[in-house]
Parts: structure tokens; C-alpha cells; sequence
């Protein structure tokens, strides 16, 4: 990214521009939530390379590719995981405990990252998994792990269903720190569970939760839906 204005940001670029720091702010404020430059406080605007939607252009990216980077991936883009936090087995809270249909208290592991296409970040991911199913991918978080491609050859494992439930909200400070756009600028909240059958897996229970937060700006959902016969009449 190329620098776009020098310290003190606002109030040097207002000046040169001519304008008031309140004007200077809210043009920044909009080109940020175009994705068209970063603001970083005390340092400055910064302009984005262009970054265009991630497109699911078929349906559902679990059900095109497996997973969103590999979606990135056949598109030709450049892709990147970033852990905020090592993978950990935790307990499952109550919240976690109710979507995963397990007691509270399970064991499972927890994967907190960051996906990156061309250097920007695209989404957050909260996950649980079950430790009983994927508790060896525990400490392996360089680099990318097809998860379906692993329970598949370790656990003996296919992904067969997911359900996701999307809403569209503001960031609070951290998410929008970390996605770097401004707290103004839509997100998009997903829930996700995935099951599986085959191995140890209990076809009625899912195996993953994951909690993704995506910036809405940068993201491009199309869903295909049959319409039921009552509709038509």
C-alpha cells in the first residue's frame, strides 16, 4: 500500500487540500468503507490496492470448493491464514455446547484466524471442532489445512451438510481493527455448522461450529433455491 498523507494525516492533508478536518474525515471515512484506502489512527491513510468481492458465484462455498481459500484459490487469488490466537482444545461453553449438541464442558479445539486475499483481510473465523475428530491438528497453524481433506484421509470422515446463518450488523472495535475498515462499514455475521458421516461421527451431530465475520464490502453471496409448488398458486 502506498502512503497517502504524512503525520500529522488529518490535518496535513486537510491543509494541502484546503478543507476542514471534519470534511477531510468523512471522505476518508467513505473511501475506507469503499475499500479504496486503509486509515490507520496516527499513522496515517494508506490507498488499497483494488480488492475485488469475493464471489460464490454457484452456491454455498463449502458445497463449490470445500473451503473459502480454495474457492480464493480457483480464482487465482492470493490467499494467506493468520492465527490471532494458537489452536487450543478448550471447553465448550453453553452457547457452543447447544450448536455442536454436546455437553457443556466437551473438549474441543478452537481455531481463531484471519483469511487474507492479495494482503487484505477478508474475514474472521471463530472455530470448534470436536476433539475426538480433529484434536491432532492441534499447534499445526502455519500455513493452510484442508480440513474436509483431512478428516477424510485421518478420521475416515466426509463432510456431507452445512447449514449458515447470515446477518448483516456493524463491527465493534476489534473486528473492525482487525479487518481494518472503519466501525461504520457493514459486516457480515455467519453462522456456520457443518456434519459428517463415516468414522467416529454421529451423523446427527455436527462436527464444526465457526463464527465468521466478513466484511460485507468484500463478499458476493448467490444462492439457488427450488420454489415449492404452494408458492406458485
Amino acid at each position: 500500500m502506498s502512503r497517502v498523507n504524512a503525520s500529522p494525516p488529518e490535518r496535513a492533508l486537510a491543509e494541502e487540500l484546503g478543507v476542514s478536518g471534519i470534511t477531510l474525515r468523512s471522505v476518508l471515512q467513505r473511501l475506507q468503507a469503499d475499500n479504496l484506502v486503509d486509515v490507520v489512527p496516527r499513522s496515517g491513510a494508506f490507498v488499497r490496492h483494488p480488492s475485488p468481492p469475493a464471489v460464490m458465484a454457484a452456491g454455498p462455498e463449502l458445497a463449490q470448493t470445500g473451503s473459502f481459500i480454495r474457492a480464493m484459490e480457483t480464482q487465482g487469488r492470493a490467499t494467506r491464514v493468520r492465527f490471532l490466537e494458537p489452536s487450543a482444545i478448550v471447553p465448550a461453553d453453553d452457547h457452543v455446547a447447544t450448536q455442536l449438541r454436546v455437553a457443556p464442558g466437551a473438549l474441543l479445539l478452537r481455531r481463531h484466524r484471519v483469511h487474507l486475499v492479495e494482503g487484505v483481510p477478508y474475514r474472521i473465523l471463530d472455530s470448534y471442532y470436536l476433539a475426538s475428530l480433529v484434536g491432532a491438528l492441534l499447534g499445526r497453524d502455519e500455513g493452510y489445512i484442508s480440513l474436509f481433506a483431512w478428516l477424510r484421509e485421518h478420521a475416515g470422515v466426509t463432510a456431507t451438510r452445512a447449514v449458515e446463518r447470515l446477518r448483516v450488523r456493524m463491527p465493534d472495535a476489534r473486528e473492525a481493527a482487525t479487518l481494518r475498515i472503519a466501525r461504520g462499514q457493514p459486516i457480515v455475521d455467519m453462522e456456520r455448522l457443518v456434519w459428517g458421516e463415516g468414522g467416529d461421527a454421529d451423523t446427527g451431530t455436527p462436527f464444526e461450529y465457526s463464527r465468521i465475520i466478513a466484511n460485507a464490502a468484500l463478499h458476493e453471496f448467490t444462492y439457488a433455491y427450488p420454489i415449492d409448488e404452494e408458492a406458485s398458486r
